[in-house]
């Protein structure tokens, strides 16, 4: 076997380890959920999975790192003729898309982690690299929008970018514990949209232009 195609099996079989960790903590929770779980769902050895993972704490991790690199993706959205209130947009409406959902999904699970190892070192480090990760990507889009001279906002871009972070945060949580449907998802992303076209001074003066 060439050194491509061990490296390609090795990344096959730890993302094949990964999708089955994600369904065992989506089912049972994280704290509840043990590595013997995850073998069990994996289809493979005790041996093969541990070759790859010792702790269900590291697959944890490794989850939430592969969600993170979606962030990497923001800056090549930002494509000639694109205006970037369009991708910021598109954004917002893609991070609220899947909210009726999102008590079946991982949301729940990072919050339980983040929420039960808030007083771990560890946590508390990952939770602000994560913010800030995204926080700076975000605020890049926002200050690409005011140097292109299609954004003036009254406020700090940054000040903007952590009230949309806010929303979502608190949306998502909101959802998962009320439903979607009872807090009107849909409904307060247009809202959201509505005032921060508003913010940016895009200058909407009513829905009609806004949608």
């Amino acid at each position: 076997m060439s050194p491509k195609v061990a490296e390609e099996h090795k990344e096959a079989r730890r993302k094949q380890i990964l999708e089955a960790a994600a369904r065992v903590f989506i089912r049972l929770g994280y704290q509840a959920a043990t590595m013997k779980d995850v073998v069990e769902e994996s289809g493979l050895s005790r041996g093969g999975v541990y070759l790859y993972y010792g702790s269900t704490e590291q697959m944890m991790l490794d989850l939430i790192e592969e969600g993170d690199r979606e962030v990497d993706e923001m800056p090549k959205m930002l494509q000639d003729g694109v205006r970037v209130w369009d991708v910021i947009e598109g954004l917002i409406r893609g991070m609220t898309a899947d909210m009726d959902q999102a008590s079946q999904g991982l949301a729940p699970v990072y919050y339980e982690l983040f929420i039960t190892g808030w007083r771990k070192r560890a946590y508390e480090t990952l939770m602000a690299r994560r913010y800030n990760r995204s926080l700076d990507a975000f605020v890049g889009l926002l200050e690409e929008g005011v140097r292109r001279k299609e954004f003036h906002p009254p406020v700090p871009v940054a000040h903007i970018a952590k009230m949309v972070f806010s929303f979502h945060d608190g949306l998502q949580i909101h959802a998962i514990q009320f439903g979607a449907d009872l807090v009107d998802v849909p409904g307060q992303t247009d809202a959201m949209l509505l005032s921060l076209k508003h913010l940016l001074g895009l200058g909407v003066t009513s829905k009609e232009e806004f949608a």
